[in-house]
């Protein structure tokens, strides 16, 4: 097949996908599919936090609360924080799809989480588990369904879908509570195994299942149709004005980076996403939090599985508030409301593991916390900067501003397994609340004052902010 041929194919399938555009029904399909995506996104990134303390416990054989469990914990978690080098390659990863474009990404991340946890349940050995954390680690963050999601839907309603698919994934978390009461056995460490089981399935349907139900999306395909269906002095000069272009941004992971600190805006954005994600350390050790109240016998094993079953019905309603907020209030507004939920919610959730209160509260507290926290997270790695980067260089944008985000995240690692190794596990709920609500301070402060407003932003003429 020569290239002529290969383009026509191309055009055909590119205008097969533009007539699946226009029906509402396919809009439906999509929505389907890519909330079920979301569901193992969400399963996915926190599978390992809900078996945590059994994980260890298991591949070390120790006992919570023990000097060997922390020393176990804190030296799997900094070995663990390694393997997060990945994050290095991912934005060279990202960009891939803006060149090929969003569909066979969103594809191969869905099953390559699949992939990454059932590499770890197999495992009983510290090496092939790490394998497996590595691969789930490359695959959780490229989130190609909300890019999906801010490139097919009104920007009238960009934040509400986003929130509401979220919402609907962050709910399915709480199926992992109810893996953890079904098959988990507290005198058998190893049955944490099969919480897996029943994720890696749905990512591997949805995985396949994507391929014949969702096509491209409606920006990748006009601007793919256009330039194939242009003449040859037309195409050339595309060319040289998107040569242009590249030589002005450099649409690539390095010309991300650039465009990100050399634009105020995004300069900013970068700031407050590595701020945050220093302050999501409490995220990381939440159930080994929980493990502490039943040590302490402030928690029963019961009451811990509610906590861990009721915790997601929570994060995914204030969720779903919080992107309602977002369209009513703007994005600076809301992140006020929502940075305060965070703080206000920790601190309940750490006093609960530590003082006998009912689980529904301590739960509650928790999943009110990270709704915030979260939605703060996610509105300034997709929606802020989406709406504040040209459609050439979007996807690398936002896929450089999360690698910029795991700076954050891997000194809060870092940070999180020292303060296990020095002042134990059972200070936990204590030592990580102090350390976290001045940060929340300080970046919703920056983001107040330095990051301009985008509510009404037109996605297809983005201009410098």
């Amino acid at each position: 097949m020569n290239a002529e041929m290969k383009e026509q194919r191309e055009i055909k399938q590119l205008e097969k996908a533009q007539a699946f555009h226009n029906s509402k029904n396919y809009f439906i399909i999509l929505i389907i599919v890519l909330t079920v995506v979301y569901i193992v996104d969400e399963l996915t990134s926190n599978i390992r936090g809900t078996v945590d303390s059994f994980t260890i416990c298991d591949l070390f054989n120790t006992t919570f609360g023990t000097p060997e469990y922390d020393k176990a914990s804190g030296t799997l978690g900094l070995v663990t924080t390694g393997c997060y080098l990945i994050y290095l390659i991912s934005p060279f990863y990202k960009s891939l799809a803006d060149k090929y474009g969003r569909k066979p990404f969103l594809v191969i991340n869905t099953l390559g989480m699949g992939v990454g946890m059932l590499v770890s349940i197999i495992s009983h050995n510290i090496a092939l588990y790490l394998v497996g954390v590595v691969i789930m680690t490359f695959f959780i963050p490229n989130d190609l369904q909300v890019i999906y999601l801010m490139e097919c839907a009104p920007k009238q309603h960009r934040a509400k879908l986003c929130s509401i698919t979220k919402g609907i994934a962050l709910v399915s978390v709480s199926l992992l509570g109810l893996f953890v009461k079904l098959f988990v056995d507290r005198d058998n460490p190893g049955t944490w195994r099969n919480v897996y089981i029943i994720p890696i399935i749905l990512a591997f349907v949805i995985g396949f299942a994507a391929i014949f139900l969702i096509r491209e999306t409606p920006v990748f395909t006009k601007k793919r149709l256009e330039y194939l269906k242009a003449g040859e002095a037309e195409r050339k000069a595309k060319l040289a004005a998107e040569q242009a272009e590249v030589q002005k941004n450099n649409a690539s992971v390095m010309g991300a980076f650039r465009y990100i600190f050399k634009t105020k805006q995004t300069r900013y954005i970068a700031i407050v996403c590595i701020l945050l994600a220093i302050a999501t350390g409490y995220t990381g050790k939440f159930q080994n939090m929980i493990e502490v109240g039943v040590a302490k016998n402030a928690i029963t094993p019961s009451g811990a599985e509610t906590i861990l079953m009721f915790y997601p019905l929570i994060n995914g309603v204030f969720t779903l508030i919080g992107g309602f907020l977002t369209d009513a209030l703007g994005r600076k507004k809301s992140a006020l409301i929502l940075g305060l939920w965070a703080a206000l919610g920790l601190g309940v959730f750490a006093w609960g593991c530590s003082a006998e209160i009912n689980p529904y509260i301590t739960g509650f507290a928790y999943g009110f916390s990270i709704a915030g926290l979260w939605s703060i997270s996610d509105m300034l790695y997709f929606v802020i900067t989406s709406e504040s980067t040209p459609t050439e260089i979007r996807a690398s944008v936002v896929g450089s501003m999360q690698l910029l985000g795991m700076v954050g995240t891997g000194l809060n690692m870092v940070y999180n397994n020292v303060v296990t190794l020095m002042a134990g596990s059972m200070n936990l709920p204590f030592v990580l609340t102090v350390s976290y609500l001045p940060l929340m301070a300080i970046s919703l402060i920056i983001m107040m004052l330095k990051i301009r407003e985008t509510k009404d932003v037109d996605l297809d003429n983005v201009t410098q902010l």
